[in-house]
């Protein structure tokens, strides 16, 4: 486990939980499926009207991933 300096120093350096221990490879995985969850949020956003709340957010983005 990183030492509280070391999260520091990853979070300064502006990896994202740089202060987690894991390959690599794990990391790349993980920051390409956080782009994409943040992507489709992004677009479900956008279709939205102003007035929208969580309920329709999660109503749309469930009807959205239904194949």
């Amino acid at each position: 486990m990183a030492t509280p300096q070391e999260a520091t120093k990853a979070s300064a350096e502006g990896e994202t939980a740089g202060y987690l221990d894991m390959p690599p490879e794990r990391r790349a995985l993980a920051q390409a499926h956080a782009a994409m969850l943040s992507a489709t949020a992004g677009k479900v956003a956008l279709t939205l009207p102003i007035g929208a709340d969580v309920d329709d957010f999660r109503r749309v983005l469930a009807a959205g991933a239904k194949p």
